[in-house]
């Protein structure tokens, strides 16, 4: 599967992808700290604003917590896949942990959506930051663990990766000082590259299936369409609160958007890994 094989992989504890995922990170976390020293602690005052209480937030919490139970699946899934296909050890060790900075972005999304009383409001805060900022390292070291060799392309596309976290922590605190959510399209270009190189690589890595489309399909497409009804009809928490519509579409959004894509990509690359296992036994 990899030039790169698993052999000379185990020679040296520091291989050369581990070492490129370590610059990764150095990159990525000067903007994050930079994050750290700008934003303002607290969003908005709680004072006056519409919260999703009852049942409503029960569902809303039941939902987010859901990825907690899938990604975990999704890692022993990918690790054994990626065994049985022979990746390298820093292949998987790379889709493991993009894998799991998927659950710390979740976490950072809920920590926001806490202080917002689980009203989805589109606003600057450290945490909703931190939720984008983990998305994005996921899939470019998720993505990296499924490239099927080694090559200078791939690297450049790392390197783009990380000085892009670089770029969207510079111009979030911008966003809001000047109160301009167009400060947050650097962020979804970011993400649309990284995710358009995790599918493209999860194509390769299922033997070119195109069920694969069905991932993003669900996860940006469908996920996307309940954002817009959110941004539509989800109403202000002081002005204009709408409890139901706000709390259905935000579940939506992640049910059977986010959700539901990891679901399917896990499923398929389950299928393949078992496919690969029963064809080593013949």
């Amino acid at each position: 599967m990899s030039t790169e094989t698993t052999g000379q992989s185990d020679q040296k504890l520091l291989s050369g992808r581990f070492q490129r995922i370590g610059v990764f990170l150095a990159i990525a976390l000067l903007g994050l700290g930079h994050i750290l020293s700008t934003l303002p602690e607290i969003a908005s005052p709680l004072s006056d604003r519409t919260c999703i209480t009852g049942s409503w937030k029960l569902a809303l919490i039941l939902t987010h917590i859901l990825i907690f139970v899938l990604i975990p699946i999704a890692m022993n899934v990918f690790y054994r896949t990626l065994t049985v296909l022979q990746a390298s050890n820093s292949a998987i060790f790379a889709s493991q942990l993009g894998l799991s900075l998927i659950m710390v972005s979740v976490a950072s999304e809920m920590g926001a959506h806490v202080t917002q009383c689980w009203y989805y409001e589109n606003e600057f805060t450290m945490l909703n930051f931190m939720f984008y900022f983990f998305l994005l390292s996921a899939f470019a070291l998720w993505g990296d663990g499924l490239a099927v060799s080694n090559t200078r392309g791939n690297r450049l596309l790392n390197l783009i990766f990380a000085l892009s976290l670089l770029v969207v922590s510079i111009l979030y605190p911008l966003g809001d000082i000047t109160a301009n959510s167009s400060y947050k399209i650097p962020i979804y270009i970011a993400l649309t590259l990284n995710f358009t190189v995790l599918v493209y690589r999860g194509y390769k890595l299922l033997g070119d299936d195109l069920r694969v489309l069905l991932f993003p399909f669900f996860s940006v497409g469908v996920n996307l369409f309940f954002v817009f009804l959110l941004q539509a009809y989800g109403g202000d928490p002081y002005t204009d609160p709408n409890v139901s519509l706000n709390a259905l579409f935000h579940i939506l959004h992640d049910l059977i958007g986010t959700e539901a894509g990891i679901a399917i990509f896990t499923v398929l690359v389950y299928l393949k890994g078992r496919e690969a296992a029963a064809g080593s036994l013949n």
